[in-house]
This record gives C-alpha cells, structure tokens and sequence, in this order.
C-alpha cells in the first residue's frame, strides 16, 4: 500500500513539520560526530544532506531531500544523496521509516537510539520518536529467537493521526488541524 504523507503546509496555523533551531543544530552536529566516529569524511554533499534531514520535522524521500538542496542553491545528484543517505543509516544518524519510504533525523542519542518506534500522523507527516521500553525490546527479541532469527534492530512504526494543539497534545483528534475525514 502506497502511502503519502503531506507536507502540512496546507494549513498556515500547521507548524509541527519544521524542526527548532535548536533541534536542527543538535542533529548535525550528532550526525557530523557519528560520520568522523566510524570514520567517514565530512563533505558538503554529506553536510548538505544532513541539513536538509534537519530542517524537517517529517520524514523526507531522497527525492524531496535533492530538491531541498537544489531550492537552497546547493548541486549535488540523485545518485549522491541515496549513498549519503546509506551512510547517514549505517552510523546510525538517521532512521528510514517504512510506512512513508522515506528518512528521519534520528532525535534520540541513547545506547537504545536503534530500538524505537516512530509515531508518523497520516495527516500531517509529522513524526514523534521514543525509546521503545526495554522489556518490550527483550520481548521482540524473544519472539525473532523462538522462529530462528537474531534480531539486531528492532522498529515499530505507528501511522496514526497526531492530536496536537496550541499548548501540547490533547486527547482529541477532532481537534488535529491537518485532519482530513474519510
């Protein structure tokens, strides 16, 4: 099943695709570090790449992150930005989200930042990541062991509808600005 994700714009009042100064900053200097960690230069193309994830508080298609560098002026090919993005998975800067094919920013630096689950609204693309609870994880792990597989990582991805409002989340999706009914 195809699914897209809108870019939230349609609404003005709709800001929880763009990402804080702060987060954007935090991202590429976590990235750039993971890059020199496993050993990998810092190019522009890479930066570029990089600063693009940043800015987007949803997950973004190669194709949509090569148009963003192209809009701010920056040249860089198709052909680069999926081995950038290759790469930015493999130092585990980034997190590919299956539901929408496309890649997020990887927000959480802790010895679990690989077993998480992602919240994407299917209203807006807005994505929420969090730890996954550690017995949770034991549990997933268990389960892959009973049918014959090791589980290295472990993803949860929730397509779901994000019930956000002026001062923090509310427990009514009605209210979610970007909701459309089906």
């Amino acid at each position: 099943v195809e699914r897209s994700v809108s870019t939230g714009r349609e609404d003005p009042q709709h800001t929880c695709n763009e990402s804080s100064r702060e987060r954007k900053v935090a991202f590429e200097e976590i990235a750039l570090e993971a890059l020199r960690d496993a050993g990998f230069r810092v190019t522009m193309p890479r930066v570029q790449v990089i600063r693009a994830l940043g800015e987007s508080n949803r997950p973004l298609t190669a194709n949509e992150i090569h148009q963003r560098i192209q809009i701010s002026g920056g040249r860089i090919d198709s052909v680069s930005v999926y081995r950038i993005l290759s790469t930015l998975q493999a130092v585990g800067a980034v997190h590919r989200i299956g539901v929408v094919d496309a890649f997020y920013a990887c927000g959480l630096q802790t010895d679990q930042a690989h077993d998480t689950q992602h919240f994407v609204c299917e209203s807006c693309g807005c994505v929420t990541e969090v730890n996954l609870p550690l017995g949770a994880s034991t549990s997933v792990a268990e389960e892959a062991a009973k049918v014959g597989f090791l589980a290295s990582e472990i993803r949860l991805e929730f397509w779901a509808v994000a019930a956000i409002a002026e001062g923090g989340l509310i427990t009514d999706p009605q209210n979610h600005p970007g909701l459309k009914r089906r």
